[in-house]
């Protein structure tokens, strides 16, 4: 019989203390695929040996930033097996094989974090905020009642930030003018960072108490550029405690972004962080213009496709906006770790508490399953 794995399972896989674990087995299977026995790892071990870097750099393309020296960004190793025992075994070398391409289930398990940034729309694309009807209207007399953003941050951020590890988000808003300055990123509320679903709508609305004009035109690039940035500081310093970090931007707009070249350009630049942009237009505009925004072409553009755009009004259902929300994270989040040698963690084994973003990442595979 046979089994298949990668060497980093492998080595996950071995006993403890000494003692085997049947759960940690591998399922031994004939030709035909029927369980004819089990493996079970006893002791596992890597072992590079000094020519390591030498050998590596000829067969693996592996960035030093990214590697950090770290042992585990390293690529696997395969041992020739000892066939005789006439082989030599001073000619043993190792060989750099190409880690089979992991699924999300793999960086999820190894405990990759998943941030959440959101960034509001205030042009005047959105209408007087104090005539009835228009989007960030909120009426006086009954202000339980949500307007057209805050519906928008409550169903799409609760879909989103169940999936981050410590529910701390920055918003940020564009389109503002303040002090006669148009400003194309600005911090929503007091703090840098808003705990949950509530906080987010309580720094929404702290930007309407202070005095503020809505202005033009929507510029995307600034906040582009700010989550790049934000999501690559956090990888860093994720990657410094030994650890992965991504992150997500939700920008909710009105629509009529201008400079549509520029914003291409920097989404091409944004694609080198780990970074997914998920794009909400709010109300009944004519979105049309927006639709580049799914149209990446990495081949004829270069960089990822790291953008999904979506229509509010398209979705009756909080499921159905679920499934669009998230139906191309997956495939980003993996593309970007494992095209720069960036493997999953070791799993996480939390057998004394499970936390509630863990258990919210089902949703995430199975928009995985269905890609």
């Amino acid at each position: 019989g046979e089994f298949i794995t990668s060497v980093r399972r492998f080595i996950d896989a071995q006993a403890v203390r000494g003692n085997a674990d049947m759960e940690r087995a591998f399922s031994l299977l004939d030709k035909k695929g029927n369980q004819v026995g089990s493996i079970v790892v006893v002791k596992a071990e890597i072992v590079y040996p000094e020519s390591y870097n030498d050998h590596a750099n000829d067969n693996v393309k592996v960035s030093q930033s990214e590697s950090n020296n770290d042992d585990r960004m390293k690529p696997d190793i395969l041992w020739q097996p000892i066939s005789s025992q006439n082989d030599d075994q001073d000619n043993i070398k190792p060989s750099v094989i190409v880690h089979p391409k992991p699924e999300l289930i793999d960086y999820l398990s190894g405990g990759c974090e998943i941030s959440l940034a959101l960034a509001i729309d205030f042009t005047t694309s959105n209408g007087d905020p104090s005539v009835p009807g228009t989007l960030h209207y909120r009426n006086p007399s009954s202000l339980s009642d949500l307007n057209y953003y805050e519906k928008a941050i409550q169903a799409v951020g609760t879909i989103l930030s169940k999936y981050d590890s410590d529910q701390m988000f920055p918003i940020w808003g564009f389109g503002a003018r303040f002090e006669n300055v148009t400003r194309h990123c600005f911090q929503c509320g007091p703090q840098t960072e808003v705990h949950g679903v509530k906080g987010m709508l309580d720094a929404y609305r702290d930007v309407f108490s202070r005095p503020l004009t809505m202005s033009q035109p929507a510029i995307f690039t600034e906040v582009i550029r700010h989550a790049a940035s934000y999501a690559t500081k956090k990888q860093a310093s994720a990657q410094s405690e030994h650890k992965q970090a991504y992150t997500i931007l939700l920008i909710l707009t009105a629509g009529n972004v201008e400079g549509i070249q520029n914003t291409k350009a920097e989404l091409v630049r944004a694609s080198e962080a780990p970074l997914s942009v998920v794009i909400v237009g709010i109300g009944t505009h004519d979105f049309s213009s927006m639709q580049f925004l799914d149209e990446h072409d990495p081949e004829k553009e270069g960089g990822r496709d790291i953008t999904k755009f979506v229509e509010w009004n398209d979705f009756s259902s909080n499921d159905a906006l679920t499934d669009e929300v998230l139906d191309e994270i997956p495939d980003q989040l993996v593309d970007y770790f494992y095209t720069r040698g960036i493997l999953p963690l070791p799993p996480v084994h939390c057998d004394d508490e499970i936390s509630e973003s863990s258990l919210d990442t089902q949703q995430l595979l199975e928009n995985d399953t269905e890609d």
